[in-house]
């Protein structure tokens, strides 16, 4: 019996493990992205089974509507998707004087997209496309607050779906015919790029986009050009 969810579970926290090995200046804002973004945790029993049906460790998507392997996998999602971007371009993070009050931010910015992806999936919008639709307008709507963060945002969006590709192709050599078995059929996009769901890919653009600017904004982060051989501790790093 193989054990899908955690195996991609485990996948996705490689990149940020490396992220925060290589890159220290980088730990805080992926620190506090993966807390910022652990309650989507419990969600869960909005995906499942209607967009997918993986076997969970100890049953627990049946018996409490999340598992272990979702806090795994929207640890390592957050802290790859917020820290792609300043890594790729060569940018490390600084703090700005409008910080405010960053608990009220992080509160304000999960009930805003958790509201939204409800109300979508009320009028009946599948729950993944009203997850991607309120991560990314709730973002939009930020960035026209932030426009320092636009291109992060975007730019941060494409990261993160290129490293999410990566690693659903590892994911589809480990568990040959996963996607096949375990997904659900597409309602919108049915179409596969190199045998993964377009729906993933869509996914990992969103998750990019909101990891990048969210976290910033409520912790009042800003990115700017990483000097040459510089290695600045950053704001939270230890």
């Amino acid at each position: 019996m193989t054990y899908e969810f955690l195996v991609l579970s485990v996948l996705f926290l490689v990149p940020g493990l490396l992220i925060g090995w290589g890159r220290p200046d980088l730990r805080g804002l992926m620190k506090r992205s993966v807390l910022f973004a652990l309650p989507f945790a419990a969600t869960e029993w909005l995906f499942y089974p209607e967009y997918w049906t993986p076997r969970f460790l100890f049953d627990l998507a049946d018996r409490i509507g999340f598992g272990i392997e979702d806090v795994l996998f929207v640890a390592g999602l957050a802290a790859f998707a917020s820290t792609g971007y300043a890594v790729v371009f060569r940018q490390t993070v600084v703090p700005r004087r409008d910080a405010g009050r960053p608990v009220w931010r992080v509160v304000g910015a999960l009930v805003l997209v958790l509201g939204m992806a409800g109300v979508l999936r009320g009028v009946g919008v599948p729950i993944l496309y009203a997850s991607v639709v309120a991560m990314v307008a709730g973002a939009g709507g930020l960035l026209g607050v932030r426009p320092d963060l636009r291109r992060p945002g975007l730019l941060g969006g494409l990261v993160s779906m290129a490293i999410y590709l990566v690693l659903c192709l590892v994911f589809a050599r480990l568990v040959p015919g996963v996607f096949e078995r375990t997904w659900r059929p597409s309602l919108l996009l049915p179409g596969r790029f190199l045998g993964v769901p377009l729906d993933e890919l869509l996914y990992g653009f969103g998750a990019g986009v909101a990891a990048t600017a969210f976290p910033a904004w409520a912790f009042g982060l800003g990115f700017a050009p990483r000097r040459r051989g510089a290695l600045p501790a950053g704001p939270g790093s230890v």
